[in-house]
C-alpha cells in the first residue's frame, strides 16, 4: 500500500490489487474503493463528504494515481 495523498481526515492509497484500476479512500468513519475511470464507489462506506473531497482531488490527479497503480501492479 502506498499513500499518495493525505489531508486532514482523508487518506488516498493505492495497493497491489485486483482490477479494475482503483484507489482506496480512508476516513475516520470507514473506507471505500473508488474506480479510477468512472470515479464511482466500488465498495465500502467512507464518510460521504470526505469521499467527495477525495474524488475531487483524484479527478485533478488521475495520472498520479494511474502511475502508482502501474508501478505496484506491474502494468
Amino acid at each position: 500500500m502506498n499513500t499518495i495523498y493525505r489531508d486532514g481526515k482523508v487518506k488516498i492509497s493505492v495497493y497491489a490489487d485486483h482490477a479494475p484500476v482503483h484507489f482506496h479512500v480512508r476516513t475516520p468513519d470507514g473506507d471505500s474503493a473508488v474506480d479510477l475511470a468512472t470515479m464511482t464507489e466500488l465498495a465500502g462506506h467512507a464518510n460521504r463528504k470526505l469521499l467527495a473531497k477525495a474524488i475531487t482531488w483524484a479527478l485533478a490527479n488521475r495520472p498520479v494515481i494511474q502511475a502508482e497503480w502501474d508501478k505496484l501492479n506491474g502494468a
